[in-house]
């Protein structure tokens, strides 16, 4: 088997790790706040300034510079792992993994005779955070491609680490030829060259991902009070009536009162904090499943999974205490709250995704109507709930 130059190789790493590094420089800079991404620039930093000062050392190897190269590449596959921690919304890490870079380089500074001790604790370190990011990403789940073309790169640079180490260890025990090793060694630094442009490229389309979820969820988030707008309504009214025929749901649809008084009395700040204060409420009386969701100005909406007239019935009526026990304290006083409701289900007859609209947003105005001299106490509840030929 022939052997590759290892000095042409330190400088394959270089120029490998400065394309990498120029893409990640360009997500890190767009998206600011992609802290994945700036680690994942960091690695590849790393890795370019540590191939940078190996390219150094000639094929002799040279003391200094193998162990601060090396020392900087580890700490360099530390930041992939970082970054994946980050990924996944976890703190903290860059304490151990400095912690474990000093430590290597402790190791490899007191092996300074021997240049195959020096390379298994490099391996071997290289060998560790690998199996840290694939633990990282498996343990995470993230879904998608990225992931588990992240996942592929990491095993087959494993394995070629590996393989370092156990050539080295069988150089030491002299139960393998040196230019064997040497051959050997050197594809394995080749395979985890390519090894990390492929894992790059995984975290790529993990981010490409990550950033089409988190705009998706924008789109159908509202930005006031954190429900779900419109589009993710009707989405999902949607689904739910295509279930319709295996598993029944309900609407309840919800208007708070008197909105626009509170807003010409207290300002607009006052009624945005009376939206977001009645938001939670809902949030709150909701069940596990349920999908809360504001469709404009003061009109809100429960959609309701599985349930039957009589369970969204009593879920209305609890909302209706909640707010009434409930006041919206502004700075200098107490605002009284109340709420028209009106409900219908997929129960009731032909019900369609618009006829069920239709019939919820009739009640609650024949609710509406019928509260109007009560209000800000809590009204009792009229629905019309009789099933519709």
């Amino acid at each position: 088997m022939p052997a590759l130059d290892f000095q042409t190789l330190f400088i394959l790493i270089f120029l490998n790790s400065l394309a990498v590094s120029a893409i990640w420089a360009g997500v890190a800079w767009v998206h600011r706040q992609h802290l994945a991404a700036r680690c994942w620039l960091a690695g590849t930093l790393l890795s370019l300034v540590g191939g940078l000062v190996l390219a150094t050392q000639g094929n002799a190897g040279a003391l200094v510079p193998a162990v601060l190269g090396n020392t900087i590449i580890i700490f360099g596959f530390s930041q992939f792992w970082i970054g994946l921690r980050r990924f996944a919304g976890q703190d903290g890490g860059q304490v151990a993994a400095l912690l474990f870079t000093l430590a290597a380089a402790a190791v490899m500074i007191a092996l300074h005779d021997s240049g195959r001790g020096r390379a298994i604790v490099y391996a071997s370190g290289q060998s560790l955070l690998m199996l840290a990011c694939l633990a990282q990403l498996l343990r995470s789940r993230i879904a998608g491609i990225g992931a588990m073309i992240a996942a592929i790169a990491f095993v087959v640079a494993l394995s070629g680490q590996l393989l370092v180490v156990g050539s080295n260890g069988a150089v030491l025990a002299g139960a393998l030829d040196y230019e064997v090793y040497y051959a050997l060694a050197s594809y394995a630094l080749l395979c985890t060259v390519f090894s990390a442009t492929v894992w790059n490229l995984g975290f790529a389309l993990m981010a490409v991902d990550g950033l089409h979820r988190e705009l998706k969820d924008l789109s159908e988030t509202d930005a006031l009070t954190g429900l779900a707008n419109r589009r993710a309504f009707a989405a999902r009214a949607d689904l739910l009536q295509n279930e319709a025929g295996a598993r029944p749901w309900c609407l309840i649809l919800i208007d708070l009162n008197d909105f626009k008084p509170l807003n010409d009395r207290f300002g607009h700040l006052a009624g945005d904090r009376a939206l977001a204060h009645f938001a939670k409420m809902l949030q709150a009386c909701a069940r596990p499943g349920d999908l809360v969701a504001r469709l404009g100005g003061d009109e809100f909406a429960l959609l309701l999974p599985g349930a039957s007239l009589a369970e969204a019935e009593a879920l209305a009526k609890a909302i209706r205490r909640t707010v009434a026990v409930s006041p919206l304290r502004l700075d200098s006083e107490t605002v009284p709250m109340s709420a028209a409701i009106g409900l219908a289900g997929s129960q009731e007859g032909e019900a369609g995704h618009d006829r069920v609209f239709t019939l919820a947003d009739a009640r609650l105005y024949a609710d509406k109507a019928a509260s109007k001299d009560q209000r800000p106490r809590a009204a009792p509840l009229r629905f019309q709930v009789a099933a519709q030929g």
